[in-house]
């Protein structure tokens, strides 16, 4: 294929807004559809190759691999490399063996499987830290040229009507299968190569020539500009609330497609412009700079102590990607991709492919099987890394348990389960979870029992769902099902909710936390969603309408008002800052928790008027004026918004301490 500087520049304009975005320099809020605009272009040069060898008659498996060994694995080799020495020095021991599983799925070209299975949200919180996470993209694309060789060859020598329409056929099963899954599975629809294969598979249908040419100089510089057009709108206005790939996919897709039409047809304004030197140079490094800059901004945010990073920071970890991208380019893809004589032989190439994922898959291997090697960490430093350990053993069992499998107990001194009191039954999301040992010490204390109900990310609020959810539709049955327990039974005088309310009154995540908005809906509401500006309403009818259902029952309920979220992993930053001396982040003041919750506690305080409602908070025993995250050097929270084990049973006996009367086995007034 003839050499196009102007794809060199279109991968400038791939690659720069995937960096800036990473980096959260403002204005690049869509700068992840960079990675769409890879697909592609990599579609499109790829399958001009193996349509020209094999219309040469030369089409090898061997000789493709080989080239693609050549252009990837070098530069993702030392990369990997570094980050997994990087992380023996710099990572506490289950963000170094986390590390170390993601190395070993990207040896296998598996990483986006393994990231939608240990992150599910490219946009969470989780992924942020992830050194490695950007890698799920070269797997997505490894994937497809499995199969791709294989699918040309065999449709090599068929009829070309019947091959082209084999072919978008499959782009268009793609694609709709890409929308309807980004709705009810928006994590694999992100990570999975059968919802990403049309946008590849664009680059395919245009290297085969299946968009016709055009000899009309206006419109190719109309389709040239509407191209970048559409990329700079995808950039400049998608979001991670943009849900993703889907339809909104096809802008950023078509518009990659659109520059590299045009610019097969004639040199546009547009072309030249992507033809100059910076586009160009900066495209020719592009690959290096992309496996580079995510590490770097990864280590830059621990260091710092913060996922956001300030501007003269973030220029740095930028200046510092193009640094190593460039030697990275210089001394390690340029001189793997030379042929004999001068360069390496193919045998050679691959036995040193070979040895390479050897080598890093058993490194790997021994950092997660020595479980990330903790014995190195000094005694305080492992202080404060197991408060990100410190969870109640029975949250995960627990999690989403139904009443009629039994709900876990929380237990006082009974001897025996026949002497097992039902005095109070806690019912809520993860928050209401982290709770549970602290009201274990307490119900032991007292002498008294009960049960827990909770499941993540449903607040107890009936007949609402999250739509953000994959499995919205849970969180409504869930908690219709404790409310029904509830009305046919007569034990758990005492109902204690809890819940992120923070979050569920408005929608958006705390400052600087990443990941999908929350967003609430009524199951019987039949008008589309109207995002995180209907989850105020809904959130004071319904959550008030539940309160009602439970009183009419005869139950007291205790409100337990929000646990002030911090905004960063307590004990991971604690770690942190005792093991490399990162920069603590500054936690929240009492004056940030009251803006923060101003909408939910209105709508508490409302609930609160019923003589049968208390609120109990936390907010007064941690923020004073300044939030606690420790106590005697122990983490009081297991990552940024749960109480820790430790924390809950330092907290909550005291923020509970008036709780229940002297007979709590009787109803306030009769069912």
């Amino acid at each position: 294929m003839e050499y196009r500087k102007d794809i060199d520049g279109l991968r400038a304009i791939a690659v720069l807004p995937v960096v800036l975005y990473h980096a959260g320099i403002p204005g690049f809020s869509g700068g992840f559809v960079g990675v769409d605009i890879f697909f592609v272009i990599s579609g499109f040069l790829i399958t001009g190759i193996l349509h020209k060898d094999l219309a040469e008659g030369r089409f090898s498996l061997a000789t493709f691999y080989e080239r693609r060994a050549r252009r990837i694995l070098p530069a993702l080799f030392v990369v990997v490399a570094t980050c997994l020495a990087a992380g023996v020095l710099l990572l506490l021991p289950d963000m170094l063996v986390g590390l170390a599983r993601s190395a070993l799925a990207t040896m296998m070209f598996a990483s986006n499987v393994w990231f939608w299975f240990s992150t599910s949200d490219y946009f969470a919180p989780s992924a942020d830290l992830e050194p490695l996470l950007h890698t799920w993209s070269l797997a997505v694309e490894e994937q497809f040229y499995i199969v791709l060789p294989l699918l040309l060859w065999w449709l090599y020598g068929k009829p070309r009507r019947a091959v082209l329409g084999a072919l978008v056929g499959l782009c268009i099963f793609s694609f709709l299968l890409s929308v309807w899954a980004t709705g009810p599975y928006p994590q694999e629809s992100f990570y999975f190569a059968p919802t990403r294969a049309w946008e590849l598979g664009l680059g395919v249908l245009l290297a085969l020539g299946v968009f016709p040419a055009c000899r009309n100089a206006y419109l190719v510089e109309a389709i040239a500009l509407s191209g970048i057009a559409a990329i700079f709108i995808a950039v400049a206005l998608y979001s991670a609330a943009t849900p993703f790939p889907g339809i909104a996919a096809a802008l950023p897709c078509f518009g990659a497609l659109a520059l590299l039409w045009s610019g097969e047809q004639r040199q546009t304004a547009v072309a030249r412009i992507l033809s100059s030197p910076v586009p160009v140079a900066i495209g020719l490094v592009s690959y290096s700079l992309y496996l580079w800059h995510w590490p770097i901004i990864v280590y830059f945010r621990l260091t710092l102590g913060t996922l956001d990073l300030p501007y003269a920071q973030a220029s740095l970890a930028i200046g510092l990607s193009f640094a190593c991208a460039f030697a990275s380019w210089r001394l390690v893809e340029r001189p793997f991709r030379r042929r004999p004589p001068i360069g390496i032989s193919r045998q050679r190439i691959f036995a040193s492919a070979l040895a390479g994922a050897a080598v890093l898959s058993v490194v790997s291997a021994v950092v997660d099987l020595r479980e990330g090697f903790p014995e190195r960490l000094p005694q305080d430093v492992r202080l404060a890394y197991a408060g990100s350990r410190d969870i109640d053993a029975r949250r995960g069992r627990c999690d989403g348990k139904l009443p009629k499998d039994g709900l876990c107990r929380i237990e006082g001194e009974a001897s025996s389960p026949s002497d097992r009191r039902n005095d109070v039954l806690l019912w809520g999301d993860s928050h209401a979870g982290a709770l549970l040992s602290g009201l274990d010490f307490l119900m032991d204390g007292r002498k008294r029992g009960g049960a827990v109900a909770f499941k993540g990310a449903c607040p107890p609020i009936l007949g609402v769902q999250r739509v953000d959810q994959k499995h919205s539709g849970d969180c409504v049955a869930f908690n219709a099902a404790i409310m029904a327990m509830l009305e046919q039974s007569d034990d758990f005088p005492i109902v204690v909710l809890s819940a992120r309310w923070p979050l569920a009154a408005n929608g958006k995540r705390y400052p600087g936390e990443t990941g999908r908005p929350a967003i609430l809906d009524r199951l019987d509401f039949e008008e589309a969603s109207l995002g995180t500006a209907g989850n105020y309403a809904i959130f004071k009818s319904e959550f008030l309408r539940t309160v009602r259902e439970i009183r009419d029952t005869g139950r007291r309920v205790v409100i337990v008002d929000g646990i002030p979220e911090i905004g960063w992993s307590v004990p991971h930053a604690l770690g942190l800052h005792r093991l490399i001396d990162a920069d603590l982040p500054p936690p929240p003041t009492r004056q940030a928790v009251d803006a923060r919750s101003a909408k939910a506690n209105s709508v508490l305080a409302i609930a609160d008027e019923d003589l049968g409602v208390q609120r109990v908070s936390a907010v007064p025993l941690l923020c004073n004026p300044v939030c606690a995250v420790e106590k005697n050097g122990i983490p009081l929270y297991s990552d940024d918004d749960h109480l820790s084990v430790y924390g809950a049973m330092t907290i909550v006996p005291r923020m509970f301490k008036d709780l229940m009367p002297s007979d709590t086995n009787r109803r306030l007034r009769p069912g």
